[in-house]
């Protein structure tokens, strides 16, 4: 069992942070809320197992006509199910998950590639505000200063995107390797850009 990897409460804004220890997990989390729009950034470390999860879930609800919109995506191992680690996106309106394993990792490369997720997930936090027209800074909210530093993670993170990719190793959710065609048409999807921004 690989020792536990505590990474969002280095770089999160300390005062929304949460934590929880429960019997077999320890949870971080910011979870933000307003005007029918939830974002919340989680880190999951099991206690028991070789289990962890980065996860940034922002949902829209809307009350007329009762419509969820839900986005996913996290960066995740667990030893059942795909024992792999890898990236996975979750677009909800689309029925659809992507999955990018990632190869030959160590745990200090995993940890890179966490932080590079981490460094990423701040387009898309920004990406929500401005398409839900929140006033708040979301980047404050979220992150301290120390975010900054990750920038070389998010290239490293790309790059073994883009080799799992040419391995054809990003896979839709009935295991088939992505072509070409399917990889332009999920870049249309802003909430994914920021992962496949890679030369093709």
């Amino acid at each position: 069992m690989i020792p536990n990897i505590y990474i969002l409460p280095i770089y999160a804004n300390q005062n929304h942070l949460e934590n929880h220890r429960y019997e077999t997990e320890h949870e971080s989390k910011i979870k933000f809320s307003k005007q029918g729009l939830q974002i919340e950034l989680s880190e999951v470390n099991s206690l028991i197992e070789n289990k962890y999860s980065l996860n940034l879930t922002s949902a829209k609800y809307e009350v007329e006509g009762s419509t969820t919109e839900i986005k996913e995506a996290k960066i995740h191992h667990h030893p059942k199910g795909h024992p792999f680690k890898h990236l996975q996106f979750k677009l909800k309106s689309k029925h659809e998950v992507i999955r990018i394993f990632l190869d030959d990792l160590n745990d200090e490369d995993y940890q890179k590639c966490i932080k590079g997720f981490l460094y990423l997930t701040q387009r898309i936090i920004r990406l929500e505000k401005d398409e839900n027209n929140i006033s708040e800074n979301l980047q404050n909210y979220f992150f301290n200063e120390k975010i900054k530093e990750l920038r070389n993670d998010k290239n490293y993170l790309l790059i073994k995107i883009k080799q799992s990719y040419e391995r054809g190793n990003v896979l839709d959710d009935n295991n088939n390797s992505l072509n070409k065609e399917k990889l332009i048409e999920l870049k249309s999807e802003n909430h994914l850009l920021p992962f496949l921004e890679w030369e093709d």
